[in-house]
């Protein structure tokens, strides 16, 4: 009797983990599984990704490169070309770079349904996950609310994946797994294969699958059920054009009366110039003035004249004149606010330039 050996032409592996390998492929980066790291990178374009082996019950390809890609967001182009995003172990005792790429991947996983599925399988998962509340861009109070350093370094990093290289791939990836999910079964019965594995009897991590909310009438964003009661006519971003309602982020929409809020929702009511700064900071590189000014005879101090243009004085990434705002908790002042040029009499709050430079400096998406 003549024995054949059959010879496998194909191999399967997981749609979910393909998703993301390309998402990965998409935007520059390698994945390589290794027993040598946990989920790291070389600094040279590879994301390190730990073996099946290694992982937790609810540890998975997909959750693991999608964090990593949050902490490239967060880090920066500038990070992606050091070893482990150039935290290695400083992570633990400054931990507001972590801290934004979980605010971040729990921002990106929600728009979906996805945030419990994609949660972090570290320390992390108690320390802090957990305790992130539905907008994950707010830190309480005494921590400094908006204005937290990881939640403005989240916001950030929010605006650069919705730049050209991040935005196309990221966007087919959660879109793809929000479908994986919704034609999965939520919970898996249990059986022999339970006993035989322990870990099957756990619940399903398909179980944790939320419905995705529904799309918000401006097209750019999903409506938003943590910011319930409040609408567009509430939010910083929006503006009358052409006799209608709409939003800054989409001003060729038309919204409807009342639409409801969505995740990039910003309440109009907390624009305060004490509390940001951004115009008179990093956002803005020189503020002009002519020489007709009061402010060149009253502060000549603060004057800078550079190739015969008068600018006020900046101090590193800010104005020399703006004092405060070196801790979340402080506000900022103008030390010559009742002599101020005119480009700073004219800069309007909630203006589309105010609103521009909130987004500069990560308090505003």
């Amino acid at each position: 009797m003549t024995e054949f050996l059959r010879l496998p032409t194909h191999y399967y592996n997981d749609p979910l983990s393909r998703v993301w390998i390309n998402c990965a492929e998409a935007v520059g980066f390698r994945i390589v599984r290794t027993p040598d790291a946990y989920a790291s990178t070389d600094g040279r374009g590879t994301l390190l990704i730990a073996v099946d082996e290694m992982f937790d019950p609810d540890d998975s390809i997909a959750q693991m490169i999608l964090h990593e890609l949050c902490h490239a967001l967060v880090e920066g182009e500038d990070g992606e070309s050091k070893v482990d995003w150039g935290i290695g172990y400083a992570i633990g005792k400054n931990p507001w770079r972590e801290h934004a790429t979980l605010r971040l991947q729990a921002y990106l996983a929600g728009q979906v349904g996805l945030r419990d599925f994609f949660a972090p399988t570290t320390d992390f998962r108690v320390s802090f996950w957990d305790s992130l509340s539905a907008d994950p861009f707010y830190a309480a109070p005494e921590l400094g609310g908006r204005r937290e350093r990881s939640c403005v370094a989240a916001r950030l990093a929010a605006c650069r994946a919705s730049q050209a290289r991040w935005a196309s791939p990221l966007d087919r990836a959660l879109a793809a797994s929000a479908a994986i999910a919704a034609a999965t079964p939520r919970m898996i019965p249990s059986g022999p294969l339970a006993s035989a594995a322990p870990s099957l009897s756990l619940p399903s991590l398909w179980s944790t699958v939320q419905k995705p909310p529904a799309a918000h009438p401006s097209g750019h964003s999903p409506m938003a059920a943590h910011f319930a009661g409040l609408s567009c006519n509430d939010c910083a971003w929006n503006f009358v054009g052409r006799h209608k309602r709409r939003c800054r982020h989409a001003p060729d929409v038309r919204l409807p009366d009342e639409s409801p809020a969505c995740w990039r929702f910003e309440p109009a009511i907390e624009l305060d110039c004490q509390t940001c700064g951004a115009c008179c900071r990093e956002a803005y590189h020189a503020v002009e003035i002519s020489s007709r000014e009061p402010v060149n005879k009253l502060h000549p101090e603060r004057v800078v004249i550079q190739d015969s243009r008068r600018k006020l004085l900046r101090n590193g990434n800010r104005c020399a004149a703006l004092s405060g705002g070196h801790k979340p908790t402080e506000s900022f002042a103008c030390a010559i606010y009742q002599d101020r040029p005119s480009t700073c009499r004219e800069f309007t709050r909630g203006s589309e330039n105010c609103l521009d430079a909130r987004r500069r400096v990560g308090l505003s998406l």
